[in-house]
């Protein structure tokens, strides 16, 4: 049940990410033809989709108070959640500050997401569970990566988002590597 309600919120922090951030480019001007009225209502339906994640995230937000520092660095190393929240950060600082080439620091992002997630199935207790949940980060990721990409970028960034192509293709033959890595590894232990 925690599982689902964790996949459940994805789509909603999603949600509204993407609300949060129309919001303030309507709010700065940078939508032509946009409103202010049009501003509120995509916060409104951020904060409404924020509510509904917080709801379905409460009961691990509450076990998020016990947790020590070692064990919140592990997470951030080993989780695909985790590892998304760092690099997506780390590259969002990196577009922030040169605009210009905001594509490559979420390239960049999109492909070290790739070989991590990989690399931390191999040793996850669960890898079926933890693949899944690294194909739902991995999209999150790529839409977060590219729709802040798109709007640090004054005119967009066009045919330069095919760059993203090169993770999107690589991801999977990296998840199929890592299960064939985990089968060999278990059968080297158990014989």
């Amino acid at each position: 049940m925690l599982w689902i309600r964790r996949i459940l919120s994805a789509p909603l922090l999603l949600l509204a990410f993407i609300c949060l951030v129309g919001t303030v480019r309507i709010m700065l001007g940078n939508l032509p033809g946009s409103s202010a009225g049009e501003g509120v209502m995509a916060a409104l339906f951020a904060a409404a989709a924020a509510t509904g994640a917080y709801y379905l995230l409460r009961p691990d937000l509450r076990r998020l108070r016990s947790i020590t520092g070692s064990d919140f660095r592990r997470w951030l190393l080993t989780n695909p959640i985790g590892q998304a929240v760092v690099l997506y950060i780390a590259a969002a600082l990196v577009m922030a500050a040169a605009p210009k080439v905001s594509l490559l620091p979420g390239f960049a992002a999109q492909c070290a997401f790739s070989v991590l997630a990989a690399w931390s199935a191999v040793t996850a207790r669960r890898w079926w569970l933890h693949v899944l949940l690294a194909v739902l980060v991995f999209v999150l990721l790529l839409g977060a990566l590219a729709g802040t990409a798109e709007a640090v970028i004054p005119k967009g960034f066009g045919e330069g988002g095919m760059i993203f192509l090169l993770p999107m293709e690589g991801f999977p033959i990296l998840l199929a590597l890592s299960g064939i890595a985990r089968l060999i590894r278990k059968s080297r232990s158990a014989s």
